[in-house]
């Protein structure tokens, strides 16, 4: 049965201590300009979860960092099939380390580039 294209509350990554644990323990994957760090939870199931987050230190003006975070959220929302159906949950989070903006095209391909190298690193090793 095909996922649903719409992205739903329970997977956006809200909990304090998932996030700091997250940004604790975490595995970082960069294809700049975005640089994510994600965890495969074994013990929990359900939908994976991200966040975005743009400092502000990086981009200055509100209107391009919601600008951004629209622009990752939608590839991710498009391409999030590309992540593997593990046995737990996936938590990451994209972070923006550029200090320029970049088109939507540039941002889809790195969003993708990011969920697949993420599902080969959580595969299971054959032997």
């Amino acid at each position: 049965m095909p996922h649903s294209l719409r992205l739903y509350k329970r997977e956006k990554l809200c909990s304090r201590t998932d996030i700091n644990n997250l940004f604790a323990r975490g595995r970082s994957v960069i294809a700049y300009p975005v640089r994510c760090v994600y965890v495969v939870k074994s013990e929990a199931e359900g939908d994976a979860q991200f966040l975005i987050t743009i400092p502000k230190k990086k981009i200055r003006k509100a209107v391009s960092r919601v600008l951004l975070r629209r622009r990752i959220r939608e590839a991710y929302r498009l391409n999030r099939d590309l992540l593997p159906q593990v046995e737990g949950r996936v938590q990451m989070a994209f972070v923006w380390l550029s200090e320029e903006t970049a088109p939507y095209s540039e941002i889809e391909t790195k969003v993708k580039e990011i969920l697949t190298r993420i599902a080969t690193a959580s595969q299971p090793k054959q032997k």
